[in-house]
């Protein structure tokens, strides 16, 4: 009587360690941290010359008389504008990652 007592707790013990410990059956979610590289904009003033003309009354003299002429010259100005540039960062982001689990794991889980 006691040799099939223990016979069948045994059998039932192992049923339960196959059903609930070895085979994972369960698949879960957990959030993680996931690192990556993301492109990163940035602005650079650059310096570039422009050519702006004005025009200016000049005097010059034809036979000894005194005449005006217009004439058009041209100042070189030194302007700024924004460049982009691009670089790679590495940032962090939440993702949502499976597993599969025992059943024992899972119901210890919860």
């Amino acid at each position: 009587m006691g040799k099939k007592l223990a016979i069948g707790l045994g059998s039932a013990f192992l049923v339960f360690l196959i059903v609930f410990c070895v085979v994972p059956l369960k698949q879960v979610s957990y959030a993680a941290t996931e690192k990556y590289q993301a492109p990163e904009t940035y602005y650079v003033s650059e310096p570039y010359t422009v050519r702006i003309p004005y025009t200016v009354q000049e005097p010059y003299t034809i036979d000894h008389e005194t005449v005006w002429r217009t004439v058009t010259k041209y100042r070189e100005v030194t302007m700024y504008r924004d460049a982009a540039g691009q670089t790679n960062v590495w940032q962090e982001r939440g993702v949502t990652q499976y597993k599969k689990v025992s059943m024992l794991e899972y119901l210890i889980g919860y």
